[in-house]
């Protein structure tokens, strides 16, 4: 099985909002609604969606929203899995573990979760009963966002029983909307990244892609979802700098920037 670093290399990451549909509302998060809607996945639409990907590599994230709420998320991984490009990676605050526990003991499912709110004072406060993972070889992942919490917290406890390969840290960046970090990327990374930012979405809501789900609440550019629209994304010849990446103040990993320049320059588009 590939391992994480090989999984964002060489997957492309592709956001799969199945619903926005959240049993919790993390200050973190701007993509979520406490109404319960939207929670069976249209499976025609799935394949419809799935079928212009069949000859591309892709890992497909399942999330919104909280995936465990899906009422057939099964069906939806099983789905993904028939394909050998295909692979699927759920993002969940814990729930899934509740509702569909299968998904933590298959390797083939990259399981991320995240698991904390926030770090106070002398206490973590976790969105569900249970202990982070150890080490482990079924791709089950921490996510743990690093809010000005996580370093106070840390600071002052011992946090380095997550520290190994199964523990992914995430800066505490522009999707919240509580942040108001004023330095950004330089300017020439941002415009590698908005031509396939790190998370385009397929927004089942809307039955459309959307250019990135950063800025969820401000809206980005939308675009029908179509075999022509998808082999351009995937060539990256979809996507342009837009207004809004202009402002942006997400953090682009190295290794994805050199990952991107190569196949730019194979590609040709101009940045």
């Amino acid at each position: 099985m590939i391992s994480y670093n090989e999984l964002n290399i060489s997957y492309p990451s592709i956001d799969l909002y199945l619903s926005m549909s959240c049993n919790k509302s993390c200050h973190y998060c701007t993509a979520w609604t406490l109404e319960m809607r939207n929670l069976t996945v249209d499976m025609d639409f799935l394949r419809s969606t799935l079928s212009y990907f069949k000859e591309y590599k892709a890992r497909f994230n399942l999330l919104g929203g909280e995936p465990g709420l899906i009422k057939n998320l099964d069906e939806v991984i099983a789905e993904i899995k028939k394909n050998p490009n295909h692979i699927p990676a759920v993002l969940s605050n814990s729930f899934v573990r509740k509702r569909y526990p299968y998904v933590l003991e298959d390797p083939t499912i990259f399981y991320m979760e995240h698991l904390v709110l926030d770090f106070y004072g002398d206490k973590i406060e976790k969105l569900g009963n249970y202990d982070f993972f150890k080490k482990n070889d079924k791709n089950n992942y921490n996510i743990v966002i690093q809010t000005p919490g996580y370093f106070e917290y840390r600071k002052n406890y011992d946090l380095r029983y997550i520290d190994h390969d199964n523990t992914i840290l995430k800066a505490y960046n522009s999707r919240s909307p509580t942040f108001n970090r004023l330095e950004q990327d330089p300017e020439e990374k941002r415009r590698i990244c908005a031509a396939f930012p790190s998370v385009p979405v397929i927004d089942f809501e809307i039955k459309k892609i959307r250019h990135c789900s950063k800025k969820v609440i401000n809206g980005s550019r939308q675009y029908e979802i179509s075999q022509e629209n998808i082999d351009k994304m995937m060539n990256y010849q979809l996507f342009e700098f837009e207004e809004y990446c202009k402002v942006c103040t997400e953090i682009i990993p190295q290794f994805r920037k050199e990952h991107l320049l190569d196949v730019l320059a194979a590609s040709g588009p101009s940045l």
